[in-house]
């Protein structure tokens, strides 16, 4: 015998499709509260995780480049440190700031506010200096782009949190991708 729950303080219009219910061996059962908030009080309805991938946290060393997709392509193999940044400097970003955690679909990474924008077309880029490890040229969308509230505000530099998803990464991108996932992140988020 099939047992039907019948929750009465949810749909108190039904009550006569219940009693119809009864005549095909079923065995009714009226609740007073919602069968959604009993199974959540019996701990076995969990937050469903969106995400398709596993997050990392990421290494303090490992940057975030969002530049003009026209903008001259840096190189770091084999540069100093200062070399480096110069590049950086020269090409001319738009958002540059420290990954927070990283996932095989995209990732966040702080950024101060200079409040720059740009019309152009606009690729990311990832940058570990120390290593000399760089993946250049990756399409991305913006899932979310919001000023932190640390609620305690040192000076007028305004923190901003960027979250974006990969788009259309080539076969080589991923590997790469997937060995920074690998070498450079810390523990899972």
């Amino acid at each position: 015998m099939d047992k039907i729950y019948f929750v009465e303080d949810v749909q108190p219009g039904r009550m006569t499709y219940a009693g119809g219910l009864s005549e095909f061996n079923h065995d009714i059962e009226s609740l007073r509260r919602s069968i959604l908030l009993e199974l959540m009080d019996n701990n076995t309805v969990e937050g469903v995780e969106k995400r398709a991938h596993k997050r990392y946290q990421v290494n303090n060393d490992a940057f975030a480049l969002v530049r003009p997709a026209a903008a001259e392509q840096m190189r770091v193999s084999d540069r100093s440190m200062a070399e480096i940044a110069c590049a950086v400097y020269r090409s001319k970003p738009v958002r540059f700031g420290r990954i927070d955690n990283i996932s095989m679909g995209g990732l966040s990474f702080r950024y101060i506010s200079g409040g720059e924008r740009s019309e152009q077309s606009l690729v990311l880029e990832l940058l570990v200096a120390e290593s000399g490890f760089y993946l250049e040229n990756l399409t991305f969308k913006n899932i979310s782009d919001f000023e932190m509230d640390d609620g305690f505000v040192i000076n007028s530099f305004k923190m901003r949190l960027n979250r974006v998803q990969f788009e259309g990464l080539e076969p080589a991108a991923m590997m790469k991708l997937k060995h920074f996932v690998e070498n450079y992140s810390v523990s899972g988020v």
